[in-house]
């Protein structure tokens, strides 16, 4: 019996999510090996922290954003229906992301602010700049990105055994390149 293109194309489906929980995985750790306050010492470095943040957060994001063709948009009231804790803060770094990451709204991370001073020969404009990393934000998404994850993985694993049970034999999935 063959495969038909429809099961196989909901498989991509689950494996595209779990790829985007990978990177999640992936970039939280970075801003935990970065996140430290003796690490951050310059702008540079503390953009380092949050170049790494978005990235965790964009990654989780996608996995609940609307999709394109041959994607699945998971509903945060089924992956959150057991832990309703979890539901609070999943509603916290998403308004994160749609604030900071993905807009310039005014959100918790970072502000802009002038201040002139006007005297009789000049005008001053002094910028500010703040910024700040909300570590209790990086220790939310990594509980959402570990939550996030099971939930993928039983997803996934369901559904191949849908597979197995649709074509009467066992699928295993294996990592690497086609060509390897």
């Amino acid at each position: 019996m063959n495969v038909s293109h429809d099961v196989l194309g909901q498989l991509r489906r689950w494996i595209s999510l779990m790829q985007q929980v990978h990177e999640a995985k992936h970039y939280i750790q970075r801003t935990e090996q970065l996140a430290h306050p003796h690490l951050i010492r310059t702008f540079d470095e503390m953009w380092g922290v949050l170049l790494a943040f978005r990235g965790a957060i964009i990654s989780y994001g996608k996995c609940f954003a609307r999709t394109g063709s041959g994607r699945i948009k998971l509903e945060a009231k089924v992956v959150f229906a057991k832990t309703p804790n979890l539901a609070d803060k999943h509603r916290r770094i998403m308004r994160l992301r749609n604030e900071y990451v993905a807009h310039s709204d005014d959100n918790e991370m970072e502000s802009t602010a002038i201040e002139p001073i006007d005297t009789p020969t000049e005008l001053v404009v002094r910028l500010d700049y703040e910024v700040s990393f909300p570590f209790d934000r990086m220790y939310e998404l990594r509980e959402l990105i570990k939550h996030l994850d099971g939930h993928v993985a039983d997803g996934l694993g369901k559904h191949v055994k849908g597979i197995e049970r649709q074509i009467g034999k066992p699928v295993r999935i294996q990592a690497g390149n086609a060509s390897e």
